[in-house]
C-alpha cells in the first residue's frame, strides 16, 4: 500500500492499481492477480472513497483558468506592440534625405517607342570657316593658337605679299574657336592656303547612322534623345536632316540633329547614342525606370502605405528610355519610389536600418 497526500488529503493506493495507473502493462497486472487480497482491496476502497469530498474538477478548472488568463496576457502584449508587418519598411523623412529617396505620386503620361542609334558629334559646318590667305606671302606674324577664342575681325596673322612686299592681314570671319591651326613663322604659303580652322561651338551636329533596316522607321522631325559618354550629358531634339544617300562604306543612313552647345559639354568626335522616337502610347500609369527593381525574382516598386514602404509586384506594359507603363499593380495616386529603392531593398535584406521604426 502507498500512501501520498495531495493539497492536504491523503491517498491510500494498492501496489498493483499505482502500477496499472501508471500504465506498466497488462502483464504486470495478470502476474499480480493471483496473489490479490480481495479484503485488502475493500479496505482500499473505503480508504479510497474518504476523500471523496475532494473536487479535482475544481482544481483542474483552476488550472484551465490559469492557462486561459496567460493567453489572454500573452494577447493583451502583442496587441500593444506597435511595429510595422512583415515585409514593410518604415524611415523618417531624415533618412530618405540622407539615403536621396524620393517618393512621389503616380499618374497619366506619354511613352515614347524607341529606336536605339548609334553616332557622333560633328562640327556644325555651316558655321566653321577656313582663314586663308588673298596673296601668297610669307608668315611674318602669328597671333592666334589653336583653342583660342576670337571675335570676329580680330587679326589672326600677318604675311608679306610675295608679289608687293607688303604686309597684309588675314582676320577671324566671325565669333569663335581656332580648332585647326598650319601655320609657322617664316613660312611662305599660298594664297587660299587655310591657315586657320575657326569654329562657332554655340551648336554642334549629332549624326547618326542608320542601319538600312531601321531607314523606313526614321524620319525627319522625329523626337531624339541624345545620350553622351559622361555624366549628365543628354539632349532631346528633333531630326533636322535625313541623308537621301546611303554611305558606302558604312552602309548605313545619316540622322542628323542640331544640338545647341553653349556651355561646351558636347566635343566634336565625342561618342553617342540617339534613342529615336518612332511611336506614341498614352499610359494610364507612367512610372520611371529608376522606380523599377527585381525583388525575389519579381518585377516591384516600393509603394509608400500607413505601415510603411511595402514592395509591391507589378506588370509593365510598353516602355521607353525614361518611363515604364504599368499594366497591373498600381492605380493613380498611389505614392512610391521613384528614386533609389535599392536602399529599401537592402533594408529588407539586412532587416535593420539607420531610421528603421519598430
Amino acid at each position: 500500500m502507498i500512501t501520498f497526500t495531495k493539497h492536504n488529503h491523503r491517498f491510500a493506493v494498492s501496489a498493483a492499481a499505482l502500477l496499472i495507473t501508471l500504465g506498466l502493462g497488462s502483464s504486470l497486472s495478470a502476474q499480480s492477480h493471483d496473489g490479490h487480497d480481495h479484503g485488502e482491496e475493500a479496505a482500499n476502497n473505503e480508504s479510497h472513497s474518504e476523500p471523496a469530498e475532494h473536487d479535482d474538477h475544481t482544481e483542474e478548472k483552476g488550472h484551465d483558468d490559469h492557462g486561459d488568463e496567460a493567453g489572454e496576457t500573452g494577447q493583451d502584449e502583442h496587441a500593444g506592440h506597435d511595429e510595422p508587418e512583415e515585409g514593410v519598411v518604415k524611415l523618417s523623412p531624415e533618412v530618405l534625405r540622407e539615403f536621396d529617396i524620393v517618393v512621389g505620386s503616380v499618374g497619366s503620361g506619354q511613352l515614347h517607342e524607341e529606336v536605339v542609334l548609334p553616332g557622333e558629334i560633328q562640327f556644325n559646318r555651316e558655321q566653321l570657316a577656313y582663314v586663308t590667305p588673298r596673296y601668297s606671302g610669307t608668315v611674318l606674324t602669328i597671333q592666334a593658337r589653336l583653342a583660342d577664342v576670337v571675335k570676329k575681325g580680330d587679326v589672326l596673322a600677318t604675311l608679306e605679299s610675295t608679289e608687293t612686299l607688303r604686309p597684309f592681314e588675314v582676320k577671324a570671319p566671325f565669333d569663335g574657336v581656332v580648332t585647326a591651326y598650319e601655320i609657322t613663322l617664316g613660312q611662305t604659303v599660298d594664297a587660299g592656303a587655310p591657315l586657320f580652322t575657326v569654329s562657332d561651338l554655340s551648336t554642334v551636329w549629332a549624326d547618326l547612322r542608320i542601319y538600312q533596316g531601321k531607314i523606313s522607321q526614321i524620319a525627319k522631325g522625329q523626337s531624339v534623345l541624345i545620350d553622351g559618354a559622361h555624366v549628365g550629358a543628354s539632349y532631346r531634339g528633333t531630326i533636322a536632316y535625313i541623308a537621301p544617300v546611303i554611305d558606302e562604306h558604312t552602309r548605313t543612313g545619316l540622322a542628323r540633329i542640331i544640338v545647341p552647345n553653349t556651355d561646351g559639354n558636347w566635343k566634336p568626335g565625342q561618342f553617342i547614342k540617339g534613342r529615336v522616337a518612332v511611336d506614341e502610347h498614352e499610359a494610364a500609369i507612367l512610372i520611371p525606370r529608376t522606380s523599377v527593381l527585381t525583388y525575389e525574382g519579381t518585377t516591384t516598386v516600393f509603394v509608400e502605405t500607413v505601415e510603411g514602404f511595402e514592395p509591391r509586384p507589378v506588370e509593365l506594359g510598353h516602355r521607353d528610355s525614361e518611363s515604364h507603363e504599368v499594366t497591373r499593380g498600381l492605380k493613380q495616386g498611389d505614392r512610391i519610389v521613384l528614386r533609389n529603392p535599392i536602399s529599401l531593398k537592402a533594408e529588407l535584406g539586412k532587416g535593420s536600418f539607420g531610421g528603421h521604426n519598430h
